[in-house]
């Protein structure tokens, strides 16, 4: 009877005989049909906050899922206790190159030099810059060459499809030239195939038009490499 008269009076879908239960028992407790009001966070007692700072302050990379196994509390209040009433942040680890002191000196000293030589004529001509970059068929970049520049954030998104075709691809550019691609057959860029591209292709193409050059590369693996840097150094000895 309640279904009939509020789709009639209404004109639309009526509430389910449960949630119809639930209203009729909350009038006959309450006499009011109003929703509670509700509190918001009261927030944690001091003892608790107490207890997950110091636990963080001994184990910093201790994970939010262990404390609240550990001390059995839901996960989000030990979050809501870090940003709330701690104040704490989680930072990412980046793994970087350690510098000692004598490095700064180093640094100066080849900054001077390189500038020194980049004023003198013809030094510019004689560098020879290379990367590698890999290319798929479904347009997917690396996110870290990549980037959009726009007055508010774009949103970007791109579909990335699994084990679909894609090629590796080194390229050398200086002054006067671009050196022709090279397609790796190889999915994976190695010490082994790179050390056979340095023999069988580019140092040929580089000596067509002068022995004097200096070759750059970045400091991938494959490019350090032991075999790889005895080929340089036997090769290119200081360049």
């Amino acid at each position: 009877m309640v279904q009939w008269r509020f789709r009639t009076m209404y004109h639309t879908e009526p509430p389910t005989d449960e949630t119809i239960g639930e209203q009729y028992m909350k009038f006959q407790q309450s006499g009011c049909l109003c929703s509670v009001k509700r509190t918001g966070w009261l927030g944690p007692l001091a003892e608790t906050v107490e207890h997950v700072r110091e636990t963080f302050v001994r184990s910093p990379q201790k994970s939010t899922h262990r404390e609240s196994q550990e001390f059995q509390m839901p996960q989000s209040s030990v979050w809501c206790i870090l940003h709330k009433c701690l104040h704490m942040r989680g930072y990412r680890l980046q793994l970087l190159q350690a510098l000692n002191p004598q490095d700064h000196n180093l640094h100066f000293h080849f900054f001077m030099d390189f500038k020194q030589q980049l004023e003198e004529d013809g030094f510019a001509e004689k560098l020879v810059f290379s990367d590698e970059a890999m290319f798929c068929v479904c347009g997917k970049v690396n996110h870290h060459n990549v980037c959009i520049w726009d007055m508010e954030n774009p949103r970007a998104t791109m579909e990335h499809i699994c084990d679909l075709p894609e090629v590796n691809v080194f390229c050398a550019v200086f002054f006067c030239k671009v050196c022709r691609p090279f397609f790796f057959v190889e999915t994976t860029v190695t010490s082994i195939n790179y050390l056979d591209m340095l023999q069988l292709w580019l140092m040929s193409q580089l000596q067509e038009d002068s022995e004097d050059f200096i070759f750059q590369h970045d400091g991938s693996p494959p490019h350090f490499h032991f075999d790889v840097c005895a080929h340089l150094s036997a090769n290119l000895p200081g360049r």
